[in-house]
């Protein structure tokens, strides 16, 4: 079970999350941080034919992760309806990018669902050419 948390003296929350989650639950998921890695271990939204300093599709490799980050809840059971925290990570080139589609996105593929979180920007991922990371916690 899961209760929003919105105390009336707080301002509603202006991104897709409440202030906080009340769940009762009897385990506890975690996923990993997932990265816009596909089944076959490929980083997606890179086309390296295009030389040294070639685009990165920054919705493509929104879109892998929360498929990853799906196939890991269906694996344990859940859906995107059980997240109770979800934390990303974008590397600072693409911020601007990211603040343009990646609340976007985020309702779309986790179905309009509000939880707490965070959004940090970082100079850099451990993964070459990948611009974000997402982790969360789920019951």
């Amino acid at each position: 079970m899961q209760k929003k948390l919105e105390p009336a003296n707080l301002a509603r929350p202006g991104g897709a999350y409440s202030h906080g989650l009340k769940v009762s639950c009897r385990e506890l998921v975690f996923v990993a941080g997932q990265i816009p890695v596909d089944k076959k271990g490929k980083i997606v939204g890179v086309d390296p034919s295009d030389g040294l300093r070639y685009p990165i599709n920054l919705e493509t490799q929104i879109r892998q992760i929360y498929l990853n980050v799906i196939a890991v809840l269906e694996e344990a059971g859940a859906s995107v309806r059980d997240i109770v925290r979800l934390d990303t990570y974008v590397a600072v080139s693409a911020m601007n990018k990211y603040r343009e589609i990646g609340l976007k996105l985020k309702r779309e593929m986790l179905q309009g669902s509000e939880f707490p979180g965070a959004t940090v920007f970082v100079n850099t991922l451990m993964i070459t050419n990948a611009l974000l990371e997402i982790g969360e916690l789920l019951y």
